[in-house]
């Protein structure tokens, strides 16, 4: 029994010595190595002897077969063979290719211009002006961080404008960063390379960064921080409940330190942005939340203070003191009364606060330049009137963002509350206060009724009303129609966007589409001319003088398609320029395999064709805008300044994550397309098709 055992199990050891290994390659590339017969298979390093292992295998085949127990562990599916010549073969080379970067790609003569003879306040400038955004917190201001320190080793020039547009404000986008940052302040000062405490002037933070400790560091103390910041005039603490969809996560919680304040005041440092959230307040009753708030308002270092953002102040923790009568003035302090406590406030931001109801705006301090009001749920027409018919001349910018509450009836009154009034801007897309349901839906009846006519105030430079929803066609139209017979009043305006979604017939909405964005472009939009395409370099104008010179310069047809290519200005954008990539919610996909080599020919063919029968774009447009039914309706006025012009007409029902045709789209053209004759030649023949 011994030996036979010692046998079977010699035998199941030779077995599975012999066994088939587990390959794993592509299943479609375009190497020639892979082109194998299937019939080549791994042969074992060890000699073993086949009879015994045969006459295994039959007696094994005659035994019962017993069901055996399946794990995870084991795989069901066939595996397929390797190669013998995959061992020790190279890894493939990466075929996706880097993004491409805008530059320009024409005729240059490779002479750099004298940057570094600039001033180092101008290269600040330039520094500053490149590297926004940079305290996001997103991969691309990471990636402008990174390029300001490369900028700042490129030479001596740069070091010091690069590194000063740096840690005017730091970006911190981890945990260990804030302990670092203080760590370099802390270092003697002759040991610095810049005085960096010196040109820190703004402080962003992420309250994540502060409410989570580093790894073997202890609490991070912001106020340690503030004491070495002279020059600092900008803190905000941000949270990301505070940004759509306005949704409270579980965090670790975190509240301003008691002594940050009193470290204000001890290094005479007068700040001129401040942010207050009510998560990070400790106190719990209102009352003596607002007292503390009116006592740090009434302090020197407020005392500068132009811009102020407020959030999340609720009804529940944050009541208002109630007004008895019509006296505006109350004895109790409240939020609107310590805000009013402000002398140089210009700048007022509410972001989800429910305590803005009845004559709250009211007992605001005049003479705000801009005023923002996001996520109030109690936000309503009346109050916005109210506030227009006492503080609305001053106001220069207003911003009316997801408030569920407010539609467009106070248009009619706008150009007389205000008068002054620069940029508007109302977003009209709502969000669920829980994430499992469905209850982002407008507390209004009509975003405009038909017999409401808007009107607009001379200095208007920038509108911006997206989402707009839950109206009817004579509405939108009215609004329309309001803008056009405006025109000539409207000298200033530069920029106009204006999404619209009406549920009427499609063909109804077609019409109306083609009409309106017809009329509006065309009244609006201005016309530009395409640039001149030899002023690229001073070698491209040197090339289209010796173009000129010799009589050929001003037809293009006859040149050359070498000094043609010359002429031309190429510029290869940053990401692609396709509807479906511009229009599209979701993130792109980043593992997209490379197009077959059948779709490169049929693309290649496509764009040739279109560069030889397809006009000018310049001239397309033109042709497209005269076809429509709305260019035939004669215009009074033609302003013509606005460098954009968005407009968009549709019957889609808003959504927080609103899905386009972009999302449903493969990367690549879908199987092998049409055959056709001659596609392939000079190529290899690889492939049949």
């Amino acid at each position: 029994m011994a030996a036979s055992g010692s046998k079977r199990r010699s035998t199941r050891q030779a077995v599975s010595r012999i066994r088939k290994r587990s390959r794993y390659a592509e299943w479609e590339s375009d190497d020639d190595d892979f082109d194998l017969p299937s019939d080549v298979e791994f042969e074992p390093a060890h000699s073993i002897e086949p009879q015994p292992v045969q006459e295994s295998v039959r007696r094994k085949a005659k035994l019962p077969s017993r069901s055996k127990r399946q794990t995870r562990s084991k795989s069901t599916k066939p595996q397929p063979r390797s190669f013998n010549q995959s061992l020790g073969k190279p890894h493939k080379r990466n075929t996706h290719t880097a993004p491409s970067k805008k530059e320009f790609t024409g005729p240059s003569d490779k002479k750099i211009p004298p940057w570094t003879s600039l001033p180092i306040n101008i290269l600040r400038s330039i520094f500053l002006y490149a590297s926004h955004p940079i305290n996001d917190q997103t991969t691309t201001a990471s990636a402008n961080a990174l390029w300001l320190m490369k900028a700042a080793g490129t030479c001596r020039a740069f070091s010091e404008p690069a590194l000063e547009a740096y840690y005017h404000t730091p970006p911190i986008f981890a945990s260990i960063q804030p302990h670092r940052l203080l760590e370099l302040l802390q270092t003697p000062k002759e040991e610095q390379y810049i005085e960096y405490r010196l040109k820190i002037k703004s402080l962003i933070i992420d309250v994540l960064r502060l409410a989570y400790t580093a790894h073997n560091r202890g609490p991070f103390d912001l106020s340690m921080l503030v004491a070495r910041l002279p020059q600092l005039q900008h803190l905000e603490i941000e949270n990301e409940d505070d940004l759509p969809p306005f949704r409270s996560k579980p965090k670790q919680k975190w509240y301003y330190p008691g002594d940050l304040f009193q470290t204000f005041t001890e290094n005479q440092q007068r700040l001129r942005t401040w942010r207050w959230s009510r998560k990070m307040m400790a106190e719990r009753d209102s009352m003596s939340l607002y007292q503390n708030m009116l006592q740090i308002h009434s302090s020197k270092p407020f005392e500068y203070v132009r811009k102020l953002v407020v959030c999340g102040f609720n009804v529940t923790d944050s009541a208002e003191p109630e007004i008895l009568g019509d006296d505006s003035s109350v004895t109790a302090p409240g939020l609107a009364t310590s805000i009013a406590v402000l002398p140089n406030l210009k700048d007022l931001t509410f972001v989800s606060c429910d305590v803005i109801m009845e004559k709250f705006l009211e007992r605001l301090p005049y003479g705000l330049e801009r005023l923002e009001l996001t996520n109030c749920l109690e936000l309503h027409n009346d109050m916005l009137l109210s506030f227009f018919a006492k503080s609305g001349s001053a106001i220069r910018e207003l911003v009316l963002n997801h408030n569920s509450a407010l539609n467009l009836a106070f248009l009619p009154a706008l150009k007389g509350g205000c008068p002054n009034l620069e940029v508007l801007k109302m977003d009209f897309r709502y969000f669920s206060e829980r994430e499992n349901s469905s209850d982002a839906e407008p507390l209004y009846d009509e975003l405009l009724k038909s017999d409401e006519i808007p009107t607009w105030p001379t200095k208007l430079r920038h509108l911006e009303l997206v989402e707009m929803q839950r109206w009817t066609a004579e509405a939108a139209k009215n609004l329309f129609q309001s803008l056009i017979d405006s025109a000539e009043h409207l000298p200033a305006l530069r920029c106009l966007v204006l999404h619209s979604h009406i549920n009427i017939p499609w063909r109804d909405r077609a019409g109306f589409r083609d009409q309106w964005i017809a009329r509006l472009r065309r009244v609006f939009l201005h016309r530009t001319q395409p640039p001149i395409s030899y002023l690229g370099s001073l070698r491209q104008w040197s090339l289209w003088k010796q173009a000129q010179a010799n009589g050929r310069a001003g037809d293009e047809n006859h040149d050359p398609p070498d000094l043609r290519q010359a002429l031309t200005v190429r510029i290869s954008p940053d990401k692609s320029t396709g509807d479906t990539d511009y229009y599209s919610d979701s993130p792109p996909n980043t593992n997209s395999r490379p197009m077959r080599r059948s779709t490169r020919v049929m693309e290649a063919q496509l764009s040739q064709a279109s560069a030889t029968a397809s006009p000018s774009p310049a001239v397309e447009s033109n042709d497209d805008d005269e076809q429509d039914d709305g260019s035939k309706t004669p215009e009074n006025f033609i302003q013509g300044l606005c460098e954009i012009v968005d407009i968009s007409i549709d019957n889609q029902r808003p959504r927080e994550n609103q899905f386009t045709e972009g999302d449903f789209l493969d990367d690549e053209l879908s199987g092998d397309e049409d055959w056709q004759e001659g596609a392939d030649d000079g190529e290899d023949d690889r492939y049949a098709w």
